[in-house]
């Protein structure tokens, strides 16, 4: 949620119909949908309502897109909220159908519009996203194999290793220790190594 405006500066900006405020903060309903400050759509009590700082939140919080508001907007800015809902795992979690449900928009429609920004399909955009922060996790972490297949959203170790090595040509563990070795000669070629590892 938002912490760089006081509630009475975002409270105003949602009366007025501020448009200035639209792309800062966004307000959520007890309807179900989010709004950005400029919405025509009539507005609930004041204590019914929920901020948030991007729209992507507001989607992960189980909140729909306006109909009325959130797009009506450029196209570019409606790229943004999708592949910052892409970004916080809305695919892994929804599916590319449930997705293009919460935008209020046709499957259809949702592949077009990434395809367009991105060159490749929900799916395999999603899985590029996920494999990237994989091999992050792998060469910069030590964290299990295992752990780092579940947490980039694969169901299976089976299905990380297989679509893993057709990307990389490589398997996860098979990088690790790679990487590893590297690390390793990487420090033995430092003259200043020994010293370090003394201290």
């Amino acid at each position: 949620m938002t912490t760089s405006l006081s509630n009475s500066v975002r409270y105003r900006a949602v009366r007025e119909r501020n448009r200035k405020f639209d792309g800062v903060f966004y307000f959520a309903k007890t309807t179900g949908t989010y709004c950005r400050p400029s919405c025509p759509a009539p507005h609930p009590l004041q204590a019914e309502y929920t901020f948030f700082d991007t729209a992507s939140e507001a989607v992960s919080c189980g909140y729909q897109t306006c109909g009325r508001c959130c797009l009506d907007t450029s196209k570019g800015d409606l790229s943004l909220v999708i592949l910052d809902s892409i970004d916080a795992g809305v695919i892994n979690d929804r599916g590319v159908n449930g997705f293009a449900d919460t935008l209020h928009m046709s499957e259809r429609q949702l592949r077009r519009i990434i395809r367009r920004v991105t060159g490749s399909s929900p799916l395999h955009f999603n899985q590029e996203k996920r494999i990237d922060a994989a091999k992050q996790l792998i060469t910069c972490t030590k964290l299990p194999i295992t752990d780092i297949a579940f947490s980039v959203g694969f169901s299976s170790i089976r299905q990380f290793n297989i679509v893993f090595k057709d990307v990389f040509n490589i398997t996860p563990r098979e990088m690790r220790k790679n990487n590893s070795v590297h690390i390793l000669e990487k420090n033995s070629d430092d003259p200043t190594s020994s010293i370090k590892s003394s201290i």
